[in-house]
């Protein structure tokens, strides 16, 4: 989220006014216009101020919250650390592999990443009933689909079924790039 955005959501939150806010930091008026519409950046003085004054970090009002965390659902190790090895090129952080859902659902019982990519085909259970669950207990997290079926009708149950990405195997390392920054920013 950009500065501009983070800082009208911060002051919404309180119920302040652009005039209310611009009292209390001792700015003007236009300024905060001109940041919460994207044409200029505080110093970085002000940045701390605003920080402060809202009680978050400046990383977090800057939209910088630290690495997204994923977790990779795959039965087949290599593919787990493929896409674990890109996530990480990327800036984000993989928390959890799994390789069935069992060890997925124990993996969100301690973190709720931003993201799973999962597979379809898992040993212990279907990936779509996998997905259906885990739409239903997390419905923040976003979840791509990463799959040796090419069929269309297994594509659309999954996007059906709140899958926000399906990418078919053998895939190429940019797939998972364009899924991160597609759907996570990274």
């Amino acid at each position: 989220m950009e500065f501009g955005k983070k800082l009208q959501e911060l002051r919404k939150k309180r119920e302040m006014t652009q005039e209310k806010l611009a009292y209390e930091l001792g700015i003007s008026i236009p300024a905060i216009s001109k940041w919460e519409n994207g044409n200029a950046l505080p110093d970085i003085l002000m940045l701390c101020s605003i920080a402060d004054f809202f009680a978050v970090t400046t990383d977090e009002l800057l939209g910088r919250n630290g690495a997204a965390e994923f977790v990779v659902v795959d039965d087949a190790r290599l593919i787990r650390e493929t896409i674990a090895g890109i996530i990480r090129e990327m800036g984000g952080k993989c928390t959890a592999m799994a390789e069935n859902a069992q060890q997925l659902m124990a993996a969100l019982a301690e973190k709720q990443p931003a993201g799973v990519f999962l597979d379809i085909g898992l040993p212990d259970r279907s990936g779509l009933s996998v997905l259906k669950e885990l739409k239903e207990k997390h419905s923040s997290i976003k979840v791509v689909i990463v799959t040796a079926d090419h069929s269309q009708a297994t594509q659309t149950q999954a996007l059906a079924s709140g899958a926000e990405g399906y990418i078919t195997k053998p895939f190429l390392p940019d797939h998972i790039r364009w899924a991160l920054r597609d759907l996570f920013s990274l």
